[in-house]
């Protein structure tokens, strides 16, 4: 076997024979199995022996049961849908965007623009990156890379398609992660297993756990929960169809003998007939059983469990149900931090893998130069960026500035760029306040508070025109140095800026008058 055949090569090795040219890029796409190939749960009869037979086994590294189990209650539970959907629709629901490394790096920029042309040509990627998300329950979520060659003259490879890997193909029975091999032509499982090669798979965990992945990642905590809340809605159902609708009750002599008969085959024919036929001296009550009592434990029972579903999930249960804070509560703006906090921890997490199992990897298969670029969803909430907006004023009302370094983190998480201003306003020689109190002359007063009156006259882009106002010799010089300036302004809003600025330079000029 020579070097280019061995399975022993590192990762950079491979990458640099499939950018030369000697080793292809192969892939073996997951087929769609057919129904019935899959392990049975036995949900509908299962029982708390049975979820920790299946835990115990997967903590082995036999993970089928578990997860047979882990699918059927998340098909079967809508409380338990609607939280996840919650999860991923708050991060996959913003705008995708991608960040070079460097902003002013050409290289970088490219290399930014060849991510977003791949996933701009990638069909489905919020259905692929929600099956990556998976892994905020599940414990691990995996995707296939198919490469195909480029149709473009560029570049060398083009992604074909990601294909999401089921996640009872995963295997723990060797002690690390393994992909169950199914057959090419009909999907089904086969008794052989690979292990999940870079080139070929995005591996992804969107949680914190140190746990082994075969543990069952964050969905066991919460699997009793999802067992009770189930089986207390079979309780409640069954407890309804048997105490739910009034019951006859007959009242018959203790040693009548007969009239008891007649009773009870009055009973027998009141299904057929609706209704009793009883003599006169007979007995008989309809009785309800206490359901209203018996109703408001279940819906109790059934509100804790499905509290602690939301909690794990989303972080929070207000949204899930209306419940009563009291006037002024924070309650709810703080559940809503929490839930913007665990949004953010998404993005972080899926950009980390996105960017360093698949970004990186098409860059370097396809020669492209640069910085690997990193993805963002959306921006802060709006709160944050309220609070935000408030720090950057009362920086600039101290006369602080963002650097440019500054920028490109205000950039991502606004979800947008903002530039600076070109006419930046020229840093003071000396606050206003401080050269009055330095100052005894009147005169100098007068001057500092027309430099004042100056100054909230010309700000921002016309903050120029206040140094020219103080620094021109005549009003000639003045209009001459403002038009320069201002060129490519129209006519009109120059004639307007120049008729400001001597008014401006003509109270300035009679204020600093000298006296005699």
């Amino acid at each position: 076997m020579n070097k280019v055949e061995s399975p022993n090569l590192t990762l950079k090795e491979r990458l640099s024979l499939v950018i030369k040219g000697k080793l292809p890029l192969k892939a073996l796409t997951t087929v769609i199995r057919p129904i019935g190939d899959r392990a049975e749960s036995g949900l509908e009869y299962m029982d708390v022996d049975s979820i920790w037979n299946a835990i115990k086994a997967a903590e082995d590294g036999h993970i089928e049961d578990l997860y047979a189990i882990y699918r059927d209650f998340m098909a079967n539970d809508n409380h338990l849908q609607a939280e996840f959907a919650k999860r991923k629709i708050a991060l996959l629901g913003d705008p995708l965007s991608i960040q070079e490394k460097d902003e002013n790096s050409a290289d970088d920029k490219t290399a930014a623009k060849a991510i977003e042309e791949m996933l701009s040509h990638l069909n489905g990627k919020e259905r692929i990156f929600a099956h990556l998300l998976d892994s905020t329950l599940w414990p691990v979520s995996i995707l296939e890379k198919v490469y195909r060659p480029s149709r473009e003259p560029s570049l060398n490879y083009e992604i074909a398609e990601l294909v999401p890997v089921e996640h009872d193909l995963q295997d723990f029975t060797t002690g690390k992660l393994m992909i169950r091999d199914t057959d090419p032509d009909t999907g089904r499982r086969l008794q052989t297993f690979h292990a999940p090669d870079p080139m070929r798979y995005i591996i992804h965990r969107n949680h914190i756990l140190s746990l082994p992945d075969n543990w069952g990642g964050p969905m066991r905590s919460i699997l009793f929960w999802g067992f009770l809340s189930t089986q207390d809605r079979t309780w409640w159902a069954n407890f309804l169809d048997k105490y739910g609708s009034p019951f006859p009750v007959g009242k018959y002599d203790q040693n009548d003998d007969a009239s008891r008969s007649v009773l009870m085959q009055a009973f027998s024919a009141a299904k057929k007939l609706g209704g009793l036929v009883v003599s006169k001296e007979t007995e008989v009550e309809l009785v309800e059983a206490a359901k209203g009592d018996a109703g408001d434990a279940y819906e109790k029972f059934h509100t804790i469990c499905q509290r602690e579903k939301s909690k794990l999930i989303i972080g929070q249960t207000l949204s899930a149900e209306a419940q009563s804070t009291g006037l002024g509560s924070s309650v709810g703006k703080g559940q809503e931090n929490v839930r913007q906090d665990i949004r953010q921890f998404d993005s972080v997490l899926l950009a980390a893998t996105l960017r360093d199992q698949l970004f990186k990897q098409y860059l370097q298969i396809n020669g492209v130069k640069g910085g690997c670029p990193s993805a963002t969803w959306g921006s802060d909430s709006s709160d944050e960026l309220s609070t935000v907006g408030t720090l950057l004023k009362s920086l600039k009302d101290s006369g602080l500035i963002i650097t440019d370094d500054g920028l490109v983190t205000l950039n991502k998480r606004l979800g947008f760029t903002v530039e600076r201003d070109i006419a930046t306003p020229p840093k003071a020689e000396a606050p206003l306040k401080q050269l009055r109190a330095l100052s005894a002359d009147p005169d100098e007063l007068i001057v500092l508070d027309a430099t004042a009156d100056i100054t909230q006259a010309f700000r921002s882009s016309l903050a120029p025109v206040r140094q020219l106002v103080l620094n021109s010799e005549s009003p000639e010089e003045l209009e001459q140095s403002i038009r320069t300036l201002y060129s490519e302004w129209k006519s009109g809003k120059v004639e307007t800026l120049v008729a400001d600025a001597l008014t401006a330079f003509a109270a300035n000029g009679a204020t600093s008058q000298p006296t005699a």
